[in-house]
Parts: C-alpha cells; sequence; structure tokens
C-alpha cells in the first residue's frame, strides 16, 4: 500500500483522536472531509479498508488465545518477506515491555502487513510506532502504553 494511504490514516488519526475506528467509519462526512483536504478516492479507499481491518482485529473473533501470552512468536514467510527484521525485532521489542499484550501484537503484525512492505527502514519504523499507537488507541485502558509508543523518540527502535 502506498504512503499516501498512511497520511490518510495519519490525517484521521489526528483530526479524529476522540473517536474510535468504528465510529470514525461511521461518520456520513468523512469521505468529504478527506477529499476536501485533498486526498484522492483510491487513498481514500484504501484508507477506509485499512480501519475496517482495524476495527474486525479489535473484534474477539480476532484475539488469541490465553496461551499465546505465554508463546513465542514466530513470523510466517508471508509476513517476513513485508516486515523487516528491524520491524519485527521492535515488535518483539514493545511485546517483551509489556507495550503489547498478545492480541495487540497479532493486530499490529495484521495492520502492518496491509500496509505492505517498506523498503526504507526509517520510514518502516516510523509506520510502525504509527500503526502501534492506532491499535493502542483502539484498545481499551491502554492509554499508558498509548503514552509511552507516542513519547519515543526517533520511532520505533528497540535500542
Amino acid at each position: 500500500m502506498k504512503e499516501d494511504v498512511l497520511d490518510v490514516l495519519l490525517y484521521i488519526f489526528e483530526n479524529f483522536q476522540d473517536e474510535d475506528s468504528s465510529h470514525i467509519l461511521a461518520n456520513d462526512n468523512l469521505v468529504e472531509a478527506l477529499e476536501d483536504v485533498g486526498f484522492t478516492d483510491g487513498e481514500i479507499k484504501g484508507a477506509i479498508d485499512w480501519l475496517d481491518g482495524l476495527v474486525l482485529a479489535t473484534s474477539e473473533t480476532f484475539k488469541p488465545s490465553a496461551e499465546a501470552d505465554q508463546s513465542i512468536r514466530l513470523f510466517s514467510a508471508h509476513e517476513q518477506l513485508i516486515l523487516s527484521p528491524a520491524v519485527q525485532g521492535a515488535i518483539m521489542y514493545f511485546e517483551q515491555r509489556g507495550i503489547l499484550d498478545a492480541h495487540a501484537r497479532e493486530m499490529v503484525i495484521d495492520r502492518m502487513t496491509a500496509l505492505g512492505q517498506q523498503e526504507d527502514e526509517e520510514v518502516a519504523l516510523e509506520r510502525l510506532r504509527w500503526v502501534v499507537m492506532m491499535v493502542l488507541f483502539n484498545m481499551q485502558d491502554r492509554d499508558a502504553e498509548f503514552a509511552w509508543v507516542e513519547n519515543l523518540e526517533g520511532g520505533a527502535r528497540a535500542h
């Protein structure tokens, strides 16, 4: 998915922070507001599809089993093609720090793969930071974790 879709998502995230994704998608004026600021139909559709996926991932049907919190997550071959080793490491770092639980981790992986591969490592890590924040924002009682990620300097570096 092109970087432009991420621009639309960031615009939505920054301008509709008071609403979770399901309420944002129900906003009849969303498409018109996005068109008014200059986003194209393709960019808007891509962002809405991405948000639909986030809403689906937030549902209980997507939630991993209780054993997932004590298991080791291995990335599939498809995920390894899309997510660089640095991004994979950062996701595991967030999990080890307690920022992501198994459910949030799977949501982040799902939404990162939906955005597609990013060649530039710096951009990929910054993209991960924003995806983690969007996922945490859509989960209940994750304010402290959200603030921790929001205050990260230099993207999602795990150093």
